[in-house]
């Protein structure tokens, strides 16, 4: 199984889960492959209630295509796709999990200084996978609730 971290905007989640399809804005096709998994993390950035926190691990259940259609609120707000390399998904493992709580645990942040720098674009990590062990570490923590 391989693991990708991939930061949203929090008004991006609901689409996620009704509409089944993660979008991103920049073809990132030679990383993120059918069959693989997303962990999803909520940026800090405008959020009002899940900033900071991963909020679900969703599986890739396509092959990346190309729409412009407006589906997240940010491009029905510019009635223009931004968004527009789409993978469709089903969801795994769906909760909260407080990243802060795990972070002594997991493995990929290899510098816990600089957390920060391992969460940005897509996919995060510095485009690398996140090792399976950190999956599961986070899939438990959603599970449980962790952070709410």
């Amino acid at each position: 199984m391989t693991y990708w971290i991939v930061p949203i905007q929090e008004d991006m989640w609901d689409v996620i889960l009704s509409e089944g399809i993660y979008g991103y804005k920049e073809d990132i096709s030679n990383y993120i492959k059918n069959g693989d998994y997303l962990v999803i993390y909520v940026s800090k950035y405008y959020a009002k209630k899940y900033g900071g926190k991963l909020v679900g691990v969703v599986k890739a259940v396509s092959d990346w295509f190309k729409d412009e259609t407006p589906i997240y609120p940010e491009e029905k707000i510019r009635n223009k796709g931004i968004f527009i390399y789409r993978i469709k998904v089903e969801p795994m493992v769906i909760g909260v999990c407080d990243f802060k709580l795990i972070l002594d645990q997991i493995v990929f942040i290899e510098d816990k200084s600089q957390v920060a720098k391992y969460l940005r674009n897509a996919p995060a990590n510095m485009k690398r996978p996140i090792p399976e062990s950190d999956g599961k570490i986070i899939e438990q923590c959603l599970k449980e609730e962790r952070g709410k």
